[in-house]
């Protein structure tokens, strides 16, 4: 609006009116020599330096990249590698276990048979205590018995019956 207003009154002066989206000339000569100056400045002074460091990063990066790469790589075979170690080292294990184990069931085998044999001699010795108390408990109770048996044998055929007399018949009763 004041630029209408400002036209108006220069076609009122007498002044013809200038147009005032057209820049004068000496501000487009200072526009294109700033414009250049400018372009100069940031194409070959300030650009290269930025372009500069950019590649230098890329090329970091890409660096970076092919030595993680190369180590993912050396990872891969160092654990193939460990697997191969860890399986000859679990069938070596397995053997020992397997061994082990062979080495405690005959060393089993032996002391059960080692303790069978003790048991069988404290048996034979048992059985020979317990033999020699029942002779020494019949040789104790024989004159017993046979006083016993020769009272019984007087009530019941109601006479007197010696007991040396029925000894013989007493020993064979007693030692069947």
């Amino acid at each position: 609006m004041l630029l209408l207003l400002a036209a108006e009154a220069a076609e009122e002066a007498g002044e013809a009116a200038s147009n005032p989206i057209l820049p004068d000339m000496s501000e487009m000569v200072w526009g294109v020599l700033s414009f250049a100056l400018l372009y100069a400045l940031i194409n070959y002074v300030l650009l290269p330096p930025i372009l500069r460091a950019r590649n230098d990063r890329a090329a970091t990066i890409q660096a970076d990249r092919d030595a993680a790469e190369a180590a993912r790589a050396r990872a891969v075979s160092a654990s193939a590698e460990v697997d191969d170690q860890l399986s000859g080292v679990r069938a070596e294990a397995a053997e020992l276990v397997d061994e082990a184990r062979a080495e405690a069931e005959a060393e089993r085998q032996r002391l059960v048979a080692r303790a069978e044999r003790e048991v069988n001699a404290m048996q034979e010795i048992a059985d020979g205590e317990i033999e020699r108390e029942r002779e020494e408990a019949m040789v104790s109770l024989r004159p017993q018995v046979a006083d016993l048996a020769a009272d019984a044998a007087s009530r019941v055929m109601g006479r007197s019956v010696d007991a040396s007399a029925a000894g013989p018949a007493i020993d064979r009763v007693m030692n069947s």
